[in-house]
């Protein structure tokens, strides 16, 4: 489960020199900076810290100040469905402000915690995404849950990149380190398996980030794994994989990249026997011959750490259009020559600005 709510302490706060009521602050071994009122924080304080797609429980009193501009609300004939406070990336005075930051003194019961203590849970905080996926049909044709079969298997692991923000420690620990560099999707999380061993009447299965779903034919999932002969594919290759990718298309998170019709990208592939993923080079290979969408390839090894020497450097390197000619969500880093790659992803704020 990602981390979207931590204890911090506060490394720099810097006044916006045109407002008389705004400074930024950044916080110790993170590199995310956010917009916060003038003294209310300064350098050695601690605080909790949310970061950008934390949806935070209106019920709690003290983010009632949040309302006016982040409640996010869907409705349905008149009858208020769910609610949320949404966090998420925004320009404020012109300033780039990614997440919140509240003074620790707000959070009595949590004042004995240690720097990094996750505390998503105890604050009832949860993934925008996964609170808004049961209401996304609502804007779309896209059904993306259909009938559950199970929980996602616990022999893949799930698809789940940490975001350079968190790791700035790899600009000393990661230098000499090549990485493959690949175009990240705007899209939804699916994984395709075959695993006799562990589903011997049907080893073809097609799941959600969080689900092993049923086969029908209103499941646009399994609608785009037949589409791609990937039952019979993955038969044919003989071996306990699964392939992980990203859905695109119309009513897949708003479709930002207007692609007329549905589509399926591969981003990486697990060996479910040998517990590892395949190598860059064997999964591009496999992909091409059997005919399955890669994402785009923008550096099969890259210096990362040794090319850029700040976070800010590599997110203006993941700025750039997607080969339809729109903004990309950002690119994501996989470490090359190891079954057991370290990776990580850095997302356009560019992208992260015109998101509604």
């Amino acid at each position: 489960m990602r981390k979207l709510a931590s204890i911090v302490t506060i490394k720099e706060v810097k006044d916006i020199p045109w407002s008389d009521t705004l400074s930024v602050a950044s916080m110790q071994g993170k590199g995310w900076q956010v917009v916060i009122g003038r003294d209310s924080l300064k350098p050695g304080d601690r605080a909790v810290y949310f970061e950008i797609d934390s949806a935070l429980p209106p019920t709690d009193a003290r983010f009632d100040f949040l309302k006016e501009k982040c409640l996010k609300t869907w409705s349905l004939n008149g009858e208020v469905l769910k609610q949320t406070i949404r966090i998420k990336t925004m320009k404020i005075r012109g300033v780039v402000s990614q997440g919140l930051l509240m003074p620790l003194t707000e959070f009595p019961e949590l004042a004995n915690l240690p720097d990094g203590e996750d505390v998503t849970a105890r604050l009832g905080v949860e993934h925008y995404d996964e609170v808004a996926a049961p209401f996304r049909a609502f804007d779309g044709t896209l059904r993306v849950s259909g009938e559950v079969l199970g929980e996602f298997p616990e022999f893949i692991p799930k698809t789940d990149e940490e975001r350079i923000q968190n790791l700035t420690d790899c600009f000393e620990t990661m230098k000499g380190k090549l990485f493959e560099v690949t175009s990240k999707d705007d899209g939804c999380s699916m994984t395709v398996y075959f695993s006799p061993s562990h589903f011997p009447t049907a080893p073809f299965g097609v799941c959600s980030r969080n689900k092993n779903l049923k086969d029908t034919d209103t499941n646009s999932l399994w609608e785009i794994a037949r589409k791609y002969q990937l039952p019979s594919k993955l038969a044919h290759i003989g071996r306990e994989l699964a392939f992980q990718g990203e859905f695109v298309g119309p009513g897949c998170n708003g479709n930002r990249d207007l692609y007329r019709e549905s589509e399926w990208h591969v981003f990486r592939i697990w060996d479910i026997e040998s517990a590892c993923f395949l190598l860059p080079e064997e999964r591009r290979e496999l992909c091409r011959r059997y005919k399955i969408p890669h994402v785009p390839v923008i550096e099969e090894e890259c210096p990362v750490f040794d090319r850029f020497q700040t976070v800010e450097e590599i997110l203006a390197f993941a700025e750039g259009k997607t080969v339809h000619g729109h903004e990309r969500e950002g690119l994501v880093f996989k470490e090359v020559g190891t079954a057991h790659p370290f990776s990580f992803k850095a997302v356009s704020n560019r992208y992260l600005l015109k998101l509604k």
